[in-house]
């Protein structure tokens, strides 16, 4: 197999590769950011746990935790830059 062949026969498995991902999805969920959060909890007015945490799921488990102990807390949205 000579050079030029070889190279159709890349470009084209290449073009197959592209072919699934985009028919699997995998390229949007992939694109897809999720979001920051940074939480404060407060303890009678004193700040005592800080994190950031990513996506719906985890800011859902950080104020829960945040409510069981007690705790005040706040949630800012961190920006994408």
């Amino acid at each position: 197999m000579d050079f030029h062949h070889l190279s159709l026969a890349l470009y084209e498995k290449w073009e197959r590769a592209q072919d699934a991902i985009e028919a699997s999805g995998l390229l949007e969920r992939f694109l897809d950011k999720v979001q920051a959060y940074y939480c404060e909890a407060f303890l009678d007015d004193e700040l005592t746990w800080y994190e950031t945490v990513y996506g719906q799921d985890e800011l859902q488990s950080f104020k829960d935790d945040a409510i069981k102990a007690g705790f005040t807390y706040t949630v800012q949205l961190v920006d994408d830059e």
